[in-house]
């Protein structure tokens, strides 16, 4: 069980770092927060989406230090989230957040149900993805013009749907064999809270 507490403590420090980028990404698009150059300010906040994009994908591993770590040196080398996206797959199947809303069920007991619209989805994370890649570099001369009020027009709509997707969600290990279910804010000190389950089969679902 030991093992399963380390492997809990990095989940949540992932929740933690993700839901301290929120807080600079909103403070932001609330203005509480601004850099003097636009370009200089969406480059900055795209910055924040893209970190945020990476540990949604790599939470999963982190069973698996290894893994976690051979991924992660391959978002530092280049921006193909698809590409990253199949190797993730490939080591976990399962590796994507499910989102969970509570809700009462005819006996007046909590529930948990899979939130089915409004969340991020793979496509739109691989799509936001590469659209911040491209920020991080230098632009080309002789490239169409990126339009900077253009993205920074998205930014709500894609802080909404991440929000969505990991307010209260579940997720399936590394090895299939153990699910967390996580909360991004306690009621209590406002933290992430996250339990860990073990599966007798590889799969199993707590929906």
């Amino acid at each position: 069980m030991d093992n399963h507490k380390i492997e809990l403590g990095l989940y949540q420090d992932c929740l933690y770092e993700i839901k301290k980028r929120i807080d600079v990404i909103g403070d932001h698009i609330n203005k509480k927060t601004t850099e003097k150059y636009l370009i200089i300010e969406v480059e900055t906040v795209c910055l924040q989406f893209r970190k945020i994009l990476e540990k949604i994908m790599l939470m999963s591993l982190v069973a698996n230090k290894d893994a976690y770590a051979e991924q992660n040196e391959k978002y530092a080398k280049h921006y193909h989230a698809e590409r990253i996206m199949r190797d993730l797959e490939r080591i976990n199947p399962d590796f994507y957040p499910v989102p969970l809303i509570r809700v009462k069920s005819e006996n007046d007991d909590d529930e948990l149900k899979r939130v089915e619209n409004g969340c991020l989805t793979k496509d739109e994370l691989i799509q936001i993805y590469e659209i911040c890649g491209g920020m991080m570099h230098a632009h080309n001369p002789f490239s169409a013009e990126k339009s900077l009020e253009d993205v920074q027009a998205k930014f709500p709509v894609w802080l909404t749907k991440i929000c969505l997707l990991l307010n209260h969600h579940q997720i399936t290990l590394f090895g299939g064999k153990l699910m967390v279910v996580a909360l991004m804010e306690r009621a209590d000190n406002g933290l992430p809270q996250a339990v860990i389950f073990e599966q007798e089969e590889k799969g199993d679902n707590c929906l």
